[in-house]
């Protein structure tokens, strides 16, 4: 009789305790005669699972298990392996499925293999109704989301935290569809321009990295290369949150996926906007282009993180879930950053 795995609880017997602290308001506790801040915003975040259902069920049994204290979750993009001709049923036989929200990632619309050997990848990609059916259909209604038929982005207000989180596609085709990215573009401004009406601090999620990244010097910012795969199309977005942060508006970060390590960072360009990148969630994806060994039974078999956001303190916490630890040996059990000046407060 083979061993039964141990749960990503039993993995993490100390996330509960750092969590307590990590979600600690700035006010003092029930009783005393302070003004009241706003709760702590928690997002459950994966990316790049890449088909990795067995990953994804230890992940939303964690979820399940730890539910009090996260307000939602999120994967950002590259949900299946390959292309659109892998397997995507794993996603609704997964308990607790319908309570991760989906990014789109260029390997979810990559229409098949094809688009690896030959110039104009966007050539092979679905089209946002194609995407929208396949990935987005069955399940949005269930996350709460404020979203239209057939469209691929969406937002979600947490008011009691003052966070508004707006979830883009980045793989539109700029030729195809650009009638389609021009629509998210000026939903996206009207997103923010709500945002700033209502006072909320926005958490943009998006798959792709930007062009120009200078890494910030952290134990979260893998050392050795930093790559660019993200078109110049997406720009006008990063210059609208520029002009959004420039009338008022509060911006928190970026979170994108895509390159299977993970970077505190901003862009060359916009430096006044944070960039987060997720870890690869997915074991494969995760161990074979990150920096982290992943071993079945031991903590390091899975990779997921716990973004907080404290907009009364300018803060945002990330707590690992699973590998804590790089291949140089620096420690990732978390760290705090203060997202609008990007002075790093601690890690551990």
């Amino acid at each position: 009789m083979s061993k039964k795995e141990p749960t990503t609880a039993e993995l993490n017997p100390d996330f509960e305790d750092i969590m307590l602290q990590a979600l600690r308001p700035k006010n003092a506790p029930e009783g005393c005669h302070f003004e009241k801040e706003p709760k702590p915003f928690s997002l459950f975040c994966m990316a790049d699972l890449h088909g990795d259902g067995e990953e994804l069920g230890y992940l939303t049994e964690f979820y399940n298990h730890y539910e009090k204290y996260f307000n939602g979750a999120l994967c950002v993009g590259d949900i299946i392996c390959d292309s659109a001709l892998s397997d995507f049923t794993y996603w609704g036989k997964t308990p607790g499925h319908e309570k991760v929200m989906i990014a789109i990632g260029n390997h979810d619309t990559l229409r098949d293999h094809k688009g690896w050997v030959v110039p104009g990848v966007w050539e092979y990609q679905l089209s946002m109704r194609e995407a929208y059916d396949r990935y987005q259909k069955d399940f949005i209604a269930g996350w709460d989301v404020v979203y239209e038929e057939g469209k691929t982005y969406y937002y979600k207000d947490y008011p009691e935290n003052r966070v508004k989180l707006i979830v883009l596609d980045c793989m539109l085709n700029p030729e195809k569809e650009k009638e389609a990215d021009d629509e998210q573009f000026d939903w996206f401004k009207k997103a923010l321009a709500d945002a700033k009406e209502k006072d909320l601090s926005v958490l943009a999620a998006y798959h792709y990295q930007c062009p120009n990244v200078v890494k910030i010097d952290c134990n979260f910012t893998d050392i050795d290369k930093l790559e660019h795969f993200e078109t110049l199309e997406s720009m006008r977005y990063r210059q609208a949150v520029d002009d959004f942060m420039s009338e008022g508006g509060k911006f928190v970060c970026w979170l994108c996926g895509h390159l299977h390590w993970e970077i505190f960072g901003y862009c060359r360009d916009f430096p006044k906007q944070l960039i987060r990148c997720i870890c690869g969630t997915g074991r494969w994806s995760g161990e074979a282009t990150g920096f982290m060994t992943r071993k079945n039974g031991r903590r390091s078999r899975d990779a997921a993180d716990v973004a907080v956001v404290d907009t009364s303190t300018e803060t945002q916490r990330i707590v690992r879930v699973g590998a804590n630890m790089d291949s140089y040996m620096r420690p990732r059990n978390g760290i705090t950053i203060n997202y609008k000046t990007f002075e790093i407060i601690s890690e551990f």
